[in-house]
């Protein structure tokens, strides 16, 4: 599992969120200076996630 994996996994499992509040958690905890993550990674990463069942949406 890559690092981005982890911390979209990690942010999750604290509260339900969008990836569009992901990315804005991201920006405002300035992880992104850490770890080389953009909010495009986010999203697909998110899509990705979903699609081998670590998470599910809501609508």
């Amino acid at each position: 599992m890559a690092t981005i994996d982890l911390i979209v996994l990690g942010i999750l499992k604290r509260e339900s969120l969008s990836a569009y509040d992901i990315q804005k958690l991201v920006e405002y905890r300035n992880i992104s200076k850490w770890v080389k993550i953009s909010t495009p990674s986010i999203y697909k990463k998110v899509l990705q996630l979903e699609e081998k069942g670590f998470i599910k949406s809501r609508i």
